[in-house]
């Protein structure tokens, strides 16, 4: 080999090992993520479900996320999953009936870390409820958000009542809902992906 072409292999070689280097101090950068498996459409069910606010308690026999999304993997956690539409079975307010419907979709659900005291939970929230109630004498809407945990173990999501981010406004309801009044919601749903029958599993970065 001349002079010419040793010198054109070496540095042909030199650039190759700093390339190499360059992908593997890149690949060893990149941000891990959030999984779910299985992931894709799901459904979910609570029995129970219960809002309440200084002046009144309102009491569901249950309630059911119908259509709703579980994202494969999430690099922080947003939109870890989505409810496009949830319902609401038979709710009142001291023995009155009240409807309780969605008014804006999707609901988000995103996963914000793991629960030090229990490894097979990851705490979260759920962003960008809005809801309106309505029974005798009696409307308001809710918006905001809640907190809670997924139970990887029971694949339960719980909403835990925590937080002053759900909102009241646009409060006609006889003093008992009041706007700015802060509302706590508690609800566990079990969560089945459709194509499976069973409970997604979400893994930590």
């Amino acid at each position: 080999m001349n002079t010419l072409a040793r010198r054109a292999a070496i540095i042909v070689t030199a650039a190759g090992a700093a390339l190499g280097m360059a992908v593997t101090t890149a690949s060893a950068g990149t941000t891990s993520t959030w999984s779910a498996t299985p992931s894709g459409a799901y459904t979910a069910h609570a029995d129970g479900p219960t809002l309440d606010v200084p002046f009144a308690n309102l009491v569901c026999d249950s309630s059911d996320v119908t259509s709703g999304n579980v994202a494969a993997s999430s690099s922080t956690g947003a939109n870890m999953a989505t409810i496009a539409n949830i319902t609401f079975t038979n709710c009142s307010v001291g023995g009155l009936d009240f409807d309780v419907t969605m008014t804006a979709t999707p609901w988000k659900i995103n996963v914000t870390g793991v629960d030090p005291s229990h490894s097979n939970r990851v705490k979260g929230n759920v962003t960008n409820i809005s809801a309106h109630i309505e029974g005798f004498a009696c409307t308001a809407d809710f918006t905001g958000k809640v907190y809670g945990y997924y139970d990887n173990s029971a694949g339960n999501l719980v909403i835990d009542g925590s937080g002053t981010e759900l909102v009241a406004s646009n409060a006609d309801c006889l003093g008992l809902v009041n706007d700015d009044d802060v509302a706590s919601f508690n609800a566990s749903y079990h969560v089945n992906v459709t194509s499976t029958g069973t409970s997604p599993v979400i893994s930590t970065p």
